[in-house]
């Protein structure tokens, strides 16, 4: 292999480069006590009651609400700590917010054979994060992301590309196991498409400031 030494002639300089601008931040962390959470949530899930409506049907199929809003999150203090303490690793290795964040909101799901969340966004917090509680990377559904190309103003042409790059993707996700939580900015767009099997359950939550 012919090896090329390094020039000094500033014709061989680079005159062309393309940056990425305003990245989004999607966090994965595992979390290292998942068995003895699952098992706390489970015990919990027995003495509550599979709510009939939870007000977000239009955007969902097949998808259940175990015991009422922030109640999971108000009896067992665990899961609490463990949720704020990833949201935080999250916010300091992404947009660094100085605000106290708290949570807002949250539920547990039960997601059937078939079901299917739309994809959707939150304009009412800064954060929104799935915990898989009880999932089977071969058997559930993913979460994916979507890339925003609308505009408030005018038509956005889109092409057709001739290879995938980082910067046509309007579609991405990444493998994710039970135990990961994963946390990203409320006004990305996310969903999953319909799920393969039943008894996917995941704590879902949205974040703000106090």
């Amino acid at each position: 292999m012919e090896v090329k030494k390094l020039s000094d002639d500033l014709n061989d300089v680079v005159q062309s480069e393309t940056y990425g601008f305003f990245p989004t931040p999607i966090t994965r962390i595992k979390s290292n006590i998942h068995d003895d959470l699952k098992k706390g949530i489970m015990e919990w899930i027995s003495k509550q009651d599979i709510l009939p409506k939870h007000g977000r049907e239009s955007i969902c199929h097949g998808i259940s609400q175990i015991g009422d809003t922030n109640k999971l999150i108000n009896d067992y203090q665990p899961l609490r700590e463990t949720i704020l303490d990833a949201v935080h690793k999250h916010n300091e290795s992404s947009f660094n917010y100085k605000q106290n964040l708290v949570i807002s909101e949250s539920y547990l799901e039960l997601a059937t054979e078939g079901a299917i969340y739309a994809p959707h966004e939150h304009s009412n917090c800064v954060y929104s994060l799935t915990y898989l509680v009880n999932y089977n990377h071969e058997t559930h559904s993913f979460i994916k992301w979507r890339k925003n190309v609308a505009s408030n103003h005018y038509p956005i042409l889109q092409l057709d590309s001739k290879d995938p790059t980082a910067f046509n993707m309007t579609e991405a996700t990444f493998n994710m196991t039970e135990g990961d939580i994963i946390i990203y900015p409320s006004n990305v767009t996310h969903g999953f498409d319909s799920n393969p099997s039943n008894d996917r359950i995941t704590f879902t939550a949205n974040i703000t400031i106090n």
